[in-house]
């Protein structure tokens, strides 16, 4: 017998239940929920939350994780996965992450995780008409039954340069239309909380932070404002100066 059917097996009788009973609740026959506890077949992954509502448990509970050991394991799943992520590799993150998400499929971080994955590999034409409407509902479900602020914000994020990538720019407006301004972002106002050395190092981080983003969209300005050669010369050479000059001062 497995961990589960065993689990199950006593969950059932603490709960002082026939298997006719638990049969009846869950809409299938007795012979089902005698299978599941002799471990001849398991219960389908979409029948876990409601079996775990019955008993009054998590479906971590139900399948026996133990929560320290899930979150070393799912954070050593996304640690690899983004890794590979970074490096142009998707294919097996993907497969992995769908994997993870069979065990835990209520995990936003590895849900948020697996969107990335699809909007990196959508940069293949194909896999970009395969993977969209996934990707769109992966955003849909996050913003709509996810509490964790940090992967609501990042799927509003993928789903934005989706859109954008889709030349579904109407939507993609919308989004960001809806995105926190910088004047409130984390990024902005941490300053004012810190003190001597702390504030003097976040400083030069934020600097850094800036300055990149201040070169990307000088170089962004000079691909499309139609400049002429020379402008975009004259560009360059004041990106490299002016990263030259705040890389000396820091």
């Amino acid at each position: 017998m497995t961990a589960l059917s065993e689990r199950l097996k006593l969950l059932r009788k603490r709960k002082d239940l026939t298997q006719e009973q638990l049969a009846d609740y869950m809409g299938v026959s007795p012979q089902a929920v005698s299978r599941w506890e002799t471990s001849a077949t398991s219960p389908d992954i979409s029948a876990l939350p409601m079996l775990a509502d019955l008993f009054g448990i998590t479906v971590d509970e139900l399948l026996g994780v133990n929560e320290a050991e899930k979150q070393k394991e799912i954070t050593a799943i996304l640690t690899e996965a983004e890794a590979k992520i970074n490096r142009n590799i998707t294919e097996e993150p993907i497969v992995r992450l769908r994997e993870a998400l069979n065990r835990y499929p209520n995990n936003d971080s590895l849900l948020t995780c697996l969107m990335y994955a699809l909007y990196a590999a959508s940069e293949d034409a194909e896999l970009c008409r395969e993977y969209d409407a996934e990707i769109v509902s992966i955003a849909y479900r996050i913003n709509q039954y996810s509490t964790d602020d940090v992967c609501r914000n990042e799927a509003r994020r993928l789903l934005f340069r989706h859109y954008c990538d889709t030349n579904r720019k109407s939507e993609a407006r919308q989004i960001a239309d809806g995105m926190a301004k910088i004047e409130t972002s984390y990024e902005r106002n941490l300053y004012w909380a810190l003190e001597g050395k702390e504030r003097i190092d976040y400083l030069k981080e934020r600097i850094s932070d800036d300055l990149r983003q201040f070169l990307w969209d000088l170089w962004a300005y000079s691909v499309h404002a139609n400049l002429n050669n020379e402008k975009v010369s004259e560009f360059d050479a004041a990106r490299e100066t002016i990263e030259q000059t705040v890389n000396k001062l820091l």
